[in-house]
């Protein structure tokens, strides 16, 4: 099946005074992101830098930052990955595990510092592998979750993260326990 069938399938959230074509939003932002746009302000920057390619997305105009983030909060995740699922089947999400941080929200209460958790989630399974309190950097807490993992845990896995995990030290780690990194 080809991307831009795939994308029409997916149930537009929006009310019927859309601007822009579902497809062609979805189509942005995975083509910005293949291009190493790393936020949706630059997908947004992206669009307007690119005007050739809005044409080919079905796109008058490029779209504000807004639009993109707000079809993205929106859209159904499932719906999104089972589009994608068809046009890639050959991609195995069991080997994807992706390494996140999170403050808690309210979690300063006087002079006590925010609390910073960093998590490994399983794609395919939708859950949290292994948590930790991220005490210094995240990164560290993060080479503790990679320990609690076992080497086992990431044989032919893929470990996927943003750019503040893509420290030397976390990388070693990541493939000395037999997987591979990438970053979003």
């Amino acid at each position: 099946m080809k991307l831009k069938e795939a994308l029409t399938k997916i149930p537009d959230p929006r009310a019927q005074n859309r601007q822009y074509p579902l497809w062609g939003l979805l189509g942005l932002i995975l083509v910005a992101f293949l291009c190493r746009v790393d936020s949706l302000r630059g997908v947004a920057r992206f669009a307007r830098e690119n005007p050739e390619l809005l044409p080919l997305l079905g796109l008058r105009k490029p779209p504000g930052h807004y639009t993109v983030t707000t079809i993205l909060h929106r859209l159904d995740p499932q719906d999104l990955q089972e589009a994608l699922r068809s046009v890639f089947p050959e991609a195995d999400l069991a080997a994807v595990l992706v390494a996140d941080g999170k403050v808690l929200r309210n979690s300063r209460k006087g002079n006590a510092p925010q609390v910073k958790l960093v998590e490994v989630l399983a794609l395919h399974l939708h859950t949290t592998l292994a948590q930790a309190r991220a005490e210094g950097r995240e990164s560290e807490a993060l080479l503790e979750l990679l320990g609690r993992l076992g080497a086992e845990g990431l044989a032919g896995r893929l470990v996927v993260g943003d750019a503040g995990y893509l420290y030397p030290k976390v990388a070693r780690e990541v493939v000395e326990k037999g997987g591979t990194t990438s970053s979003s």
